[in-house]
């Protein structure tokens, strides 16, 4: 859409805005610059920069009003330490020129009484760590090595070495441009001549519009050579060698440090280059060798090493706000052990607190269990549900299955739908050990892809052994244990179990891990199945069982090389299998040429089809030079006669609508004709049971349900049907309708998405209508990109959905498509998760087993059962090093093991820890529970303009996680005056789910639990919350961890820093003017007219439930967004407006300063986002102050109990930062 030159399209581009920093904001940086560095701030010269000559107005509008950012606070000044009276302003000078700060080289030279030779070596002990030379006597024969070793230096290098003090010091000199060169301006020599153009006179005014394009000249005359002052002491460094009192060298290390000639040289570069030195010399006293050679040779051949080094960002060596020697509470000196006590979280006892049971206790547990199962035949309870699982088809395969898994370490149990085995196959196993006691200790594992299959057969079990949930039948599921120590049999999401081998790699005290469901090829089921692999190697008695109601036998058989496979049938009642063509036949279907659902024709295909309905005799058509169809191709791509020679068996009417449907869509017409049918139709199946549609997504069940109110049959008013909606985002009343029992006379019509293929059983069904279609979530590699498409579904899911019919009598399943499809088009199995889904959390995953940390990545994943594409692995390597989760060498980082610490997206795990770290804790929470769970806003969808209406009360800040984090503030305050009825009337009244809030309230204490045992948050915090209870965390977690949890512009702040660089830019049109009595008025731009750009994707769309869906302007032209999905175009879910300044200082990587055709810019993201500033110095001072912030957030990670609000380093940057975010 964007256009330079075509008029008959408006031209759209970016605002550019203009960032100032008001005399009181510069104060402020300028303050805590010097306080951090000790020395003043100091800018570059405006003409050191290069004009890239880049025209901005092309990309950005220019002169149209640009938003300045000011700053308007009070600022109160730090004290600083005054040098006493005897400091000599010459020492302080010549100890500050090592790099060393002010603050420590005052306090040194106070405490040696003003010997600077002392001050130095106490001051190189502290920032190095090393101890203090005792001055003992020193043998002679060192100080002989020690002559000789010099005259060899000597020798060899000449007139560059001095020695200062005999035996005590000695100074190198020496050229070094390659590090003048990263630091200084190279020397210019240039060459000039008579410019005998005519001076421009508007130039030399004040300002030229056509800058350096104007025909006349911009420089004053200039004849001969014009020199630039040369620093003749650019290249020139001193490297000093101290050898102290009672210093055994080369037994022991000498001191080294270097100190640049030029005083525009940063001694904090000289400082880190002292470092190195001091590990180098190190390093050849631990081998007993001299040293000042290879010091030298190191300045001069480790080139690279050195710059690399230079290059790599790196807080301070030590802390400018701490002592040298820290006061102990008497008020004396003493080592700085502990020296930052007060400025840590306490580590307290953890959140979680297990109980570790001994082997004896464990033994007389399971001897009690013995004893009570031997009585379990008294209870009227148990007998009765025996009975019940022996007419189970499971129940007849027990003795095998028991001799199978004995003999077997892996097991593979193929059973067909309401065969039992998920509920019967863990009891065999339990039942078998406490009847036999086969072994010492059984202890049984079973994991469900879902929490809520885990609850449900947990609770089915424990109910057919008549005892309670929580005794040896048990469940755990995200925030909810349901086990005991008497527990031997738990039902667990697949992530539970998961995360238990993080902390027990082996499983130590499990027998069986049963894996059901395996075919639904979930990524973590995947994922565990490789863990059990290799566990299997080291656990040679562990028992590993693989169940599922479609199994793709053959693939687990080659992956577990030849395990035992059992099939168990079905006791389900026959279902009739009806394809399209038949049901189209039987229901009389007629699709005319020119109906809405029909495809589009040319008028050649027109006249085809003509002939071929009045060809007499289908059969005859290959005679007349015709070929047969190809099995595998399409019914869409064949050509018309082809088509109705493959439906020569039908009347012409069946075959022409065969050609007419549009495989493409969904035809609502279609199935209200066959729900027709169903009901009213002449055919000898059942007039009783639900009606099961199954549909793609939630748009088609809105469309459909609305075309069969308007039908008489189906129309509310009729009172024969109630229809009802079923997909994962509705209400739960509108879910539970499903299960409702329906009076006499009425029938259910449930529209579902594949929610019903496994996940919910409708035990009345007995008519299902398949359309074929499902929804996919996909991944694009290149793009970075989720998708939602529309795909075709695969054999097994057609069964799965066939087998939702036949459960209390004799089915039908309609397939609206061909058997030919089924047969030869269709894929037999579903696609993998793990092949279509980004592998982040994959690869944190591995990194945090010890079983698998160490070992190639690629490699692991190749030994998943069908890994995924190569570039899907190494782009998903890629964003994780980009995020700072994993260093060069794919080894976890610090922030990595935070990240894969929490059980959510990285993206939403950075989210929470900066919220820790910026005091806004509770609302990071809530919008983190948000983002890994669900929102709270609901909409029926009888009431969705009801409901668009209450939710825009919330709206605030351009913001989707601003608005939902209010509206579940609001809902909190209700919660806390009118109780928990209040707050489910304040939840209805805004069409918010309470249930959803509850949940999210959940989640936020277990993240919090998260935080307390990394250490990110003290860990004496009491957190407790029982469930359907008031939310407390901003009451347990207090004022200091929540102080700026209001603040708006820090939390958009810490969404940009969290979700960067998901970065979406706002392209508007140019201003329109209407004309008006008093003249020319701006036209407001609409909505549609705006454009939304990503770096990658170029335009994408904001979705329609996005709050900023109808927004046509925005004070900053830039959203953040958590997702982009692609369904028919690409949408951009969940964003949030990002003001400049948080913009600037919390983007990933470096900013950097240009020079635009005299302009100066911020660039960020390679010149992606561009910000005007008046001058250099401002963009400077931002882009100093960013790198201390990325130093101390980095220092944060490292030593994540390092408290924020009390580190006096810390306190002053955070400070500094909010300042500038909340008032510029």
């Amino acid at each position: 859409m964007e256009s330079e030159s075509d008029p008959r399209y408006p031209q759209l581009k970016v605002e550019m805005k203009t960032l100032t920093l008001s005399e009181q904001s510069t104060k402020m940086i300028l303050e805590t610059l010097k306080n951090l560095h000790g020395a003043e701030f100091t800018h570059k010269d405006q003409s050191s920069y290069k004009d890239k000559g880049k025209k901005l107005d092309r990309q950005y509008w220019t002169d149209r009003g640009n938003l300045v950012i000011q700053g308007g606070i009070d600022y109160s000044s730090h004290d600083a330490t005054r040098a006493t009276q005897e400091m000599t302003q010459f020492a302080l000078e010549k100890l500050t020129k090592y790099g060393f700060h002010p603050n420590h080289c005052r306090e040194a030279l106070r405490i040696t009484s003003g010997d600077m030779g002392s001050a130095y070596e106490l001051l190189m002990s502290k920032y190095f760590n090393f101890d203090l030379f005792e001055p003992t006597k020193v043998e002679p024969s060192l100080f002989e090595e020690r002559t000789q070793e010099l005259e060899s230096i000597r020798s060899i290098y000449e007139h560059i070495v001095d020695e200062k003090i005999p035996n005590q010091l000695w100074i190198i000199h020496l050229d070094l441009p390659y590090l003048a060169d990263l630091y200084l301006e190279k020397p210019k020599h240039r060459q000039g001549q008579e410019d005998k153009r005519e001076k421009c006179r508007f130039f030399f005014r004040g300002r030229c519009r056509f800058e350096r394009n104007c025909k006349w000249s911009h420089v004053p005359t200039r004849i001969g050579f014009d020199h630039i002052p040369v620093d003749e002491n650019r290249d020139r460094f001193s490297l000093e060698i101290r050898f102290p009192l009672g210093c055994k060298y080369p037994l022991e290390p000498a001191i080294a440090s270097l100190t640049a000639h030029s005083k525009e040289f940063p001694t904090s570069a000289a400082l880190r280059v002292t470092q190195l030195l001091m590990e180098e010399s190190q390093k050849s006293a631990s081998q007993e060798q001299p040293c000042v050679f290879v010091l030298i040779e190191f300045l001069r051949t480790n080139q690279e090493q050195i710059v690399a080094e230079l290059k790599r960002p790196c807080g301070p060596l030590y802390d400018p706000v701490l002592s040298l020697l820290p006061q102990d509470k008497n008020g004396e000196s003493d080592e700085p052990e502990g020296d930052e006590g007060d400025h840590m979280y306490s580590e307290g006892t953890g959140s979680k607190k297990q109980l570790i049971h001994t082997d004896s206790h464990i033994d007389r547990i399971d001897m009690k269990l013995v004893e009570e199962f031997k009585m379990k035949p008294q209870s009227r309870q148990y007998t009765d549900m025996l009975n019940f699982r022996r007419e189970l088809p499971a129940y007849q395969r027990m003795r095998d299955i028991i001799e199978i898994v004995r003999a077997n370490q892996v097991t593979i149990i193929s059973g067909e739908t309401g065969c039992g085995k998920s509920t019967q196959v863990p009891q065999f196993l339990l039942d078998d050990w406490l009847l036999n006691r086969v072994n010492d200790h059984v202890e049984i594992i079973c994991t469900q892809p879902r929490k809520i299959s885990a609850i449900g057969v947990a609770e089915r079990v424990a109910s057919e052994r008549a005892e309670r949930l929580g005794d040896t039948v048990g469940y755990q599921v995200r925030l909810e244990n349901r086990t005991s120590a008497k527990t031997r049999l738990m039902f667990c999401t697949t992530g539970i179990l998961l995360r238990r081998l993080e902390g027990d790699p082996k499983l130590s005290s499990i027998s069986h891990v049963v894996v059901d469901e395996v075919h639904e090829r979930s990524s973590e089921s995947d994922f565990l199945l490789l863990v059990l692999k290799d566990l299997l190697r080291i656990r040679t008695d562990l028992k590993v069982l693989l169940m599922s109601a479609t199994l793709n036998s053959e693939l687990f058989l080659e992956y577990f090389r030849g395990a035992p496979v059992i099939e168990i049938p079905g006791r389900t009642f026959p279902v009739d299998q009806i394809f399209l063509e038949d049901a189209v036949h039987m229901s009389k279907y007629i699709l005319e040429e020119y109906s809405a659902s029909a495809k589009r024709l040319g008028k050649m295909q027109s006249r085809e089809l003509e002939m071929a309905m009045d060809a007499d005799d289908m059969t005859n058509l290959p005679m007349k030079g015709i070929m047969h169809p190809h099995p595998r191709t399409p019914d869409e791509h064949l050509p018309i006669k082809q088509l109705f020679y493959r439906y020569r068996d039908y009347c012409p009417e069946t075959a022409k609508t065969m050609f007419l449907i549009d495989s493409e869509r969904i035809d609502n017409d279609l199935i209200e004709h066959i729900l027709n049918f169903i009901v009213e139709g002449d055919h000898d199946y059942p007039r009783t049971g639900s009606i099961l549609v199954f549909l793609p997504g939630l748009g088609e069940i809105i469309s459909l349900q609305e075309q069969l109110q308007g039908n008489p049959i189906f129309s509310p008013r009729n009172e024969r049907f109630v229809i009802v909606p079923l997909h994962s985002t509705l209400t739960n009343e509108e879910q539970a309708l499903v299960f409702k029992k329906m009076p006499k006379g009425v029938r259910k019509v449930v529209l579902s998405t594949n929610i019903a293929e496994t996940s919910i059983t409708i035990d009345d069904c007995v008519f299902v209508i398949d359309c074929g279609k499902m929804k996919e979530k996909g991944f694009d590699t290149n793009k970075n990109m989720e998708s939602l498409e529309c795909v075709w579904e695969s054999r097994a899911n057609a069964m799965q959905r066939k087998g939702r019919a036949g459960r209390v009598m004799p089915g039908v399943c309609f397939h609206l498509f061909s058997k030919q499809r089924y047969e030869f088009v269709l894929s037999a199995q579903p696609v993998p998760e793990i092949c279509r889904i980004p592998l982040e959390q994959l690869i944190l995953r591995i990194k945090m087993l010890p079983a698998l940390s160490n070992k190639d990545l690629l490699h692991v994943i190749k030994g998943l059962i069908e890994p995924p594409a190569d570039d899907n692995m190494t782009s998903a390597i890629e964003r994780l090093r980009n995020v700072g989760a994993l260093d060069d060498f794919s080894n976890l980082t610090p922030l990595g093991k935070h990240l894969a610490s929490l059980p959510v997206d990285v993206r939403v795990g950075k989210l929470i820890l900066f919220g820790a770290m910026f005091s806004a804790l509770d609302s990071a929470l809530t919008i983190a529970a948000c983002l890994s769970f669900k929102s709270p806003f609901n909409a029926p969808l009888s009431r969705r303009e009801d409901a668009a209406r209450k939710k825009a009360q919330f709206i605030t800040g351009c913001s989707d996680h601003l608005t939902t984090l209010k509206a579940y503030k609001s809902w909190q305050n209700a919660f806390s005056k009118f109780g928990s009825r209040g707050a489910q009337n304040f939840a209805n009244e805004n069409f918010l789910s309470n249930k959803t809030l509850m949940t999210l309230a959940d989640i936020k204490t277990q993240f919090l639990e998260l935080l307390m045992d990394i250490g990110f948050v003290p860990g004496n915090l009491r957190v407790s919350r029982r469930k359907f209870t008031q939310d407390r965390i901003l009451e347990i977690t207090g004022r200091e961890l929540n102080v700026h949890g209001d603040n708006q512009k820090l939390l958009s702040a810490i969404l940009c820093a969290a979700l960067y660089p998901n970065i979406v830019k706002v392209f508007t049109p140019d201003k329109q003017y209407s004309a008006s009595i008093s003249g020319a008025i701006p036209t407001p731009t609409k909505a549609e007219e705006l454009v939304f750009r990503t770096k990658t994707d170029g335009p994408v769309l904001l979705h329609p439930s996005s709050v900023n869906h109808e927004v046509s302007y925005y004070p900053s032209p830039y959203l953040v967004f958590q997702e982009k999905v692609k369904t028919s175009r690409v949408f951009i879910r969940d964003c949030t407006m990002v003001p400049i300044l948080p913009l600037v200082l919390f983007s990933a990587g470096p900013l950097k300063v240009e020079l635009h055709c005299g302009e100066f810019v911020i660039a960020i993201d390679d010149g992606w986002i561009l910000f005007s500033v008046h001058t250099n110095k401002v963009a400077e001072l931002l882009e100093s102050i960013k790198k201390e912030l990325v130093l101390l957030l980095e220092q944060k990670i490292n030593e994540p109990r390092m408290n924020l609000q009390t580190h006096p380093r810390g306190k002053q940057i955070i400070e500094t930062i909010i300042q500038l975010i909340t008032h510029g």
